[in-house]
């Protein structure tokens, strides 16, 4: 027999009080071992998963803190947008109401001012597509006048606070001979945004 054989047997085999003293030890060694692998082990298991967890929750409200700011100055961007294109469509566009005066008062101020005689007009609004607020004013005209009265007309045309597109621009010599004295007669189409409110 071996030395521990020995000592397990006698242990167990001693007589009396003494040998349930160990028995009761021994089996609460074993009690003790079962409990914690059972109980106690499981619980620290429990406590690591929740740490774990809560690392994780805490990352990802940092996460969402940070697309909260992202998306916030995104919004002021697009807020600080919307007002510049609100004001540069302000600049572009004319009132409905006062677009035909403000047009006609454009044309006969840079007419007088160039020395071109201005002859008959039509106007043509048409919505634009994809918009329901604005319009798009077609302004055809005759005018006539000397090559010179023509540039000066259309580079005032050009500086116009008002944002005015020469859609097409058509000029032909007077029909009336020596007299006319190199005048043309010209056609103009021009357009203008019209805004409707």
């Amino acid at each position: 027999m071996t030395k521990s054989f020995k000592f397990a047997s006698r242990w167990i085999a001693e007589p009396g009080p003494l040998r349930k003293v160990r028995i009761v030890l021994a089996a609460l060694f074993l009690f003790d071992v079962v409990f914690y692998l059972f109980a106690i082990g499981p619980l620290g298991e429990s406590d690591r998963n929740r740490a774990q967890q809560l690392a994780n929750i805490r990352r990802q409200v940092a996460d969402r803190s940070k697309q909260v700011q992202t998306l916030s100055a995104i919004v002021g961007k697009v807020e600080t947008a919307r007002t510049e294109g609100d004001k540069l469509l302000g600049s572009l566009t004319m009132p409905r109401r006062t677009a035909f005066s403000a047009i006609v008062s454009e044309l006969d101020q840079a007419g007088k001012m160039a020395g071109v005689e201005l002859r008959e007009r039509t106007f043509e609004v048409e919505p634009i597509e994809g918009s329901d607020t604005l319009s798009m004013m077609t302004v055809t005209g005759g005018l006539q006048g000397s090559y010179d009265s023509l540039v000066k007309f259309l580079n005032l045309l050009d500086k116009s606070q008002r944002f005015l597109i020469i859609q097409s621009l058509g000029a032909a010599p007077q029909q009336s001979g020596a007299q006319s004295g190199g005048a043309l007669n010209v056609t103009i189409k021009l357009d203008a945004f019209v805004r409707e409110t």
